[in-house]
């Protein structure tokens, strides 16, 4: 019996290990990269170059880089790493209460989804995940069911869309961060903060108003994703300048991603 306490006492105290918490903040270096690249690939879709702009060419992108694979694997290190510590605060939270273990969880999620991501395309064998998605929402379309579940998933994704535009203009992130005592790095944190969280809410937004028309014309092939969400911006009047706003926010999210890297308070 002893020996169960003393395992479940050992695990506690490493979940909340301050070396376990530094190396978990891998995690948001990983998603900044991600999201600094997806930026930079929107760019192109601007211009029209015939670049996708989703997760698995984002990666690509990487791994043609000097020392993009080195990178890769320690973004989905960094990502997994951040999954597993999420989800020992769900299991020894250190906050009060069923609400916290299950944003743990949420986040867990999350980062293991970018960990997995960066992690196929480490050991070679990522997949264009528009293509996927298209294919998927062909599957599900050829049912009723599966149709109200694409409508269901679209309403959810721009619920969550306009709470980061929501998080973005009240600048409510800040509760995440532990305070920054310089006021020119309050300033940096709140301008990318704010740029970051609203571009990324509208992009999300976008995507699931994609999948919503998709299902409702029955058209697999505008249900991609990222990508087909900021083809549809560009193909809009004055669509290319409002796609250049979204990459600047998209990177703008990726940096803010790095400075929550270092002030996430984590508890």
């Amino acid at each position: 019996m002893g020996t169960t306490e003393d395992a479940v006492d050992g695990a506690r105290e490493a979940a909340h290990s301050h070396w376990f918490e530094r190396l978990a903040r891998l995690g948001y270096v990983a998603n900044g990269v991600l999201h600094l690249t997806l930026g930079l690939l929107a760019v192109n879709v601007a211009r029209a170059t015939g670049a996708e702009a989703e997760q698995s060419g984002a990666i690509a992108t990487l791994a043609k880089q000097p020392g993009g694979v080195v990178l890769i694997w320690i973004c989905t290190l960094g990502a997994l790493l951040l999954g597993v510590w999420c989800v020992a605060q769900a299991i020894f939270p250190g906050g009060d209460g069923n609400r916290y273990r299950i944003k743990q969880a949420g986040i867990a999620v999350v980062f293991f989804a970018v960990a997995t991501t960066f992690g196929r395309h480490a050991l070679g064998g990522g997949k264009d995940s528009s293509r996927q998605s298209s294919s998927a929402s062909g599957v599900l379309m050829s049912s009723p069911i599966g149709s109200v579940a694409l409508v269901v998933a679209g309403l959810v994704v721009i619920g969550v869309g306009g709470y980061f535009v929501y998080r973005g203009f009240s600048r409510s992130f800040q509760k995440i961060l532990r305070p920054q005592e310089n006021p020119a790095m309050r300033r940096i944190v709140n301008v990318f903060g704010t740029v970051g969280y609203t571009a990324k809410g509208l992009v999300l937004v976008a995507v699931g108003l994609l999948f919503i028309v998709a299902t409702f014309q029955h058209d697999p092939q505008d249900a991609t994703g990222l990508d087909g969400a900021l083809k549809s911006i560009r193909d809009q009047p004055f669509g290319p300048p409002a796609l250049f706003v979204v990459a600047v926010g998209l990177m703008a999210y990726g940096v803010f991603l790095f400075l929550r890297s270092r002030y996430d308070q984590m508890e």
